[in-house]
């Protein structure tokens, strides 16, 4: 699969893998939707010591053969060790490698420096790497240059939300504002996370669900990915469920960010036409 600056991939799935069962029903309606990539976490960092902290290698096997039975092509993965490179790819190569898969940098992990190198020495893996939540947006793009200094620049830069009381009663503060700006500053592709910005399914009075009116924001400004949580029983996901679109959401959400993708190539013919003409 093809990542850069103009196309669009959207990575909806479960925040964490659960059980097979929701992992083949969150499969089955990315297939039917015509997606054929997800994002679904195996190793999960947490703030809590006592939460979930994912099902871990154990249920690498399984996952892949669903998403190689399904048709998905990629799957961004948060990894939180070096050892978790090795441990996905020998389960792929076991298996005839039936799908890709994305490395994701989660937030915590930004300003890891050993991580990132490790994750930096192999190429094999694009890397997602999200915002740090506490530093500086240069900051966290020289997280980015870590990764490419130790050879791998198939990096996408991810903007989460910012982590401050101002957000409220958003999760986060939306930072989708800053989607031209990393564009303009790099080369890397740029993508929105608005489950974990928004955090919550609150729903304005137009009837749109704010993480929804989020997404818009980062696709009409030119995101080039969308991290997205989805889940077919929210109720019993083990991670971020109150947050996560519902089964039968994801139609008409693939809709809207079809919709606000052209229109953020029709803004950009606007702006091409005023460049061509000459000053008063």
């Amino acid at each position: 699969m093809d990542f850069n600056q103009s196309n669009l991939n959207v990575f909806a799935g479960l925040c964490a893998v659960d059980v097979p069962e929701h992992v083949d029903m969150m499969m089955r309606a990315l297939q039917d939707s015509g997606e054929v990539c997800t994002r679904m976490g195996a190793y999960k960092p947490r703030t809590n010591p006592y939460s979930f902290q994912g099902h871990g290698k154990g249920c690498l096997p399984w996952v892949f053969e669903k998403a190689g039975k399904h048709g998905i092509k990629v799957i961004a993965m948060e990894i939180t060790h070096e050892s978790h490179i090795e441990e996905i790819d020998t389960c792929l190569e076991r298996l005839g490698r039936p799908t890709g898969v994305m490395l994701q940098v989660g937030t915590r992990n930004t300003q890891n420096f050993e991580l990132l190198k490790a994750i930096g020495r192999q190429s094999e893996y694009p890397v997602l790497l999200k915002r740090g939540f506490g530093i500086t947006l240069n900051e966290s793009l020289n997280a980015a240059e870590y990764l490419a200094s130790e050879g791998n620049a198939n990096v996408i830069f991810c903007l989460r939300g910012m982590k401050t009381e101002a957000g409220q009663p958003h999760r986060n503060m939306v930072d989708f504002a800053h989607v031209p700006a990393v564009k303009r500053l790099t080369r890397m592709p740029v993508c929105v996370d608005p489950s974990h910005s928004v955090g919550s399914r609150d729903r304005a009075p137009d009837g749109i669900l704010d993480v929804m009116h989020a997404t818009a924001q980062g696709v009409i400004a030119g995101a080039n990915m969308v991290l997205v949580d989805f889940h077919p029983k929210p109720e019993r996901a083990l991670v971020d469920g109150p947050q996560a679109l519902l089964m039968n959401e994801l139609p008409a959400y693939l809709e809207d960010i079809r919709l606000c993708h052209d229109t953020w190539t029709k803004r950009q013919a606007i702006y091409q036409r005023l460049q061509g003409e000459p000053p008063e």
